[in-house]
């Protein structure tokens, strides 16, 4: 079992591909031309992604869950998991299971004039207490965010019901009524905060670089990570089932 976590910059020319069907291309022509730009972008990127790991040269046919969620229609193929945040498209596919994906810029977390756009976000007073203790608060509660929004899409839930999902980051444990098991993986880098969700369990991760004009690259994976004097990633995971029912 294994999750991918591909990412490309929204500029023209860097992320197109020939491997959109023509069924993918008429229905962007039914979007507003803003939104028509990145749902093309995001297909390329998870075509060249299918194209790179199982050699596949058309990108499958895709539908829409109730929910919202694109999947694809052979429920055979991987899950997959689609997020944008300012200029960057980011996609999650694991080898089994299921997945969320969300980022975040970190410009896009300290607001104007000091105002964290945050700030009224409704996290758990467990939740408020780790990131009043951490050395980047703003930093760190927006990673949370991530990691909630993650498990959000990961469980198809349509708003944030602390009841339904509660996050002990202190312990590295995490509670999710929808699933009962989950393992959330975030990383704060310099421009991006992101965070993906898999459910069983993310076991081997990579991560990788999409530009179509130079191709793919591999960037550092979860140990390296791990590893640097300044890493802030987290990992999170599903508390054992009768731990979980005391909480409630």
């Amino acid at each position: 079992m294994a999750t991918h976590f591909a990412r490309g910059i929204l500029t023209e020319g860097r992320l197109v591909s020939a491997r959109i069907s023509s069924a993918c291309h008429s229905e962007a022509r039914k979007l507003p031309e803003h939104r028509r730009t990145r749902f093309l972008a995001s297909r390329a990127l998870l075509a060249e992604l299918l194209f790179m790991l199982y050699g596949t040269s058309e990108l499958p046919n895709i539908i829409t869950q109730p929910e919202g969620r694109p999947v694809f229609a052979n429920p055979d193929l991987p899950r997959f998991s689609i997020a944008y945040t300012g200029n960057i498209i980011g996609v999650a596919l694991t080898t089994e299971g299921d997945c969320g994906l969300d980022m975040e810029l970190q410009r896009a977390t300290r607001g104007i004039h000091g105002a964290n756009p945050h700030d009224d976000y409704p996290l758990s007073s467990n939740e408020k207490l780790w990131v009043r203790n951490q050395n980047d608060p703003i930093e760190a509660r927006a990673q949370l965010i991530t990691l909630r929004q993650s498990i959000r899409k990961l469980c198809g839930c349509a708003s944030d019901d602390a009841s339904m999902l509660q996050l002990l980051p202190g312990s590295g444990r995490l509670r999710a009524t929808q699933a009962t098991l989950v393992e959330a993986l975030s990383d704060a880098e310099d421009v991006l905060i992101w965070s993906i969700a898999v459910t069983p369990a993310i076991e081997r991760m990579k991560i990788w670089e999409f530009d179509s004009q130079q191709g793919w690259r591999s960037l550092p994976d979860v140990p390296e990570r791990a590893n640097e004097p300044a890493a802030r990633l987290m990992r999170l995971t599903s508390l054992p089932a009768e731990k979980a029912y005391t909480l409630s």
